[in-house]
């Protein structure tokens, strides 16, 4: 049987809601990933599938230019009524759906002899623990899979324009997705639909980010004294902010914030907190509900700065072992003078940067 009327079959006796060829020029790729990886997910640095090991086969796959991508995609409702930990775990088994459904595609690739790379979606899920945390070689090289996001694809983007809509974050559905990407031609036109989407892409502007702006303001009176939209041209840098004598150790700290390509995103959301010794108008909280909103309307790749080292943890755990793990990581975020961003130069508050 031809592989594209095997990959019908299985498109059609499986849970998949849409399988489709594209040419791999569509794919989006978007360098800010690298960042929302190493500075939004648990699994950076202890998955042999996650960054920062993951990056060499990005790089593989750029200069590899292959002809297609043959792009599969699920689609479930999920109902209000759940608890958070039924939403984890309706989450948690479509997620080991998708990399079953990966591994079935892998095998059918091995079958016909085309080369091929699967990529899709979550963390490897192949060893109940990654043997990269005690330093070891991965037990399943041949087994183990990358996810579109590890290797800089914009998946909301890239299944968007595909025809088939993904949101972020998502609140009342599940959408999982995955990618072959290989030179095959006979595949080359592949298009079946089984279902819609449940979710809808969300393409941010400038007008929303800047009506949201006023909105927080008005919510959140005691949380913030300015929230303003501005360009990231408008970022001054100095030099050498973080010096050698500062003996801080922590995850907003050099080594580990290392240094942003901050020209990646356009503009930038400008923040200042009204000072607080009431724990629920902490700055933290406040860096947290600027993040969740922006990101919340569509601004995907959102990113945190904040003014001075993270306080959330005392100690930080960044200098306590080797192989250690931001317990906070969705409030992760490198400092402004991490990146030679002076926060004096916008006043004598205390500032917060959303890049976006």
């Amino acid at each position: 049987m031809p592989l594209t009327e095997q990959l019908i079959d299985f498109f059609h006796s499986g849970p998949l809601a849409f399988i489709k060829t594209i040419p791999f020029k569509k794919v989006v790729f978007d360098d800010r990933a690298k960042y929302m990886c190493k500075f939004g997910c648990k699994n950076y640095g202890r998955k042999f599938s996650c960054p920062p090991s993951s990056l060499a086969l990005a790089e593989k796959i750029k200069n590899n230019k292959f002809k297609w991508a043959l792009l599969v995609a699920t689609s479930y409702p999920l109902s209000n009524e759940l608890s958070t930990f039924q939403r984890k775990n309706q989450n948690h088994q479509k997620e080991m759906e998708i990399q079953r459904i990966s591994t079935q595609l892998d095998n059918l690739m091995n079958l016909y002899g085309i080369n091929h790379i699967v990529l899709s979606g979550g963390g490897c899920k192949k060893c109940r623990e990654c043997s990269l945390i005690e330093n070891q070689k991965c037990k399943k090289p041949y087994q183990k899979l990358t996810s579109m996001e590890a290797v800089g694809i914009d998946c909301q983007k890239t299944l968007h324009y595909a025809g088939f809509d993904f949101e972020m974050p998502n609140y009342n559905s599940i959408n999982r997705c995955a990618a072959v990407l290989l030179n095959d031609d006979d595949i080359s036109s592949i298009n079946i639909q089984k279902t819609e989407s449940f979710q809808k892409y969300k393409k941010p502007s400038k007008n929303s980010a800047e009506d949201r702006c006023s909105k927080l303001l008005e919510e959140y009176p005691k949380l913030f004294e300015r929230i303003e939209l501005r360009t990231i041209s408008d970022l001054e840098k100095k030099r050498s902010i973080c010096t050698e004598n500062c003996r801080i150790n922590n995850f907003s700290c050099p080594p580990y914030s290392g240094k942003i390509e901050l020209d990646l995103w356009n503009d930038f959301i400008l923040w200042e907190w009204k000072k607080s010794t009431i724990k629920k108008y902490s700055y933290n909280n406040a860096l947290r509900k600027i993040h969740s909103t922006f990101f919340s309307i569509g601004f995907y790749f959102a990113m945190s700065l904040r003014d001075c080292y993270c306080d959330e943890c005392v100690p930080c755990t960044f200098s306590v072992t080797e192989k250690t793990i931001c317990n906070y990581r969705k409030l992760l975020s490198p400092s402004m003078q991490s990146q030679d961003i002076d926060s004096l130069s916008f006043g004598k508050g205390k500032f917060g940067i959303e890049l976006l």
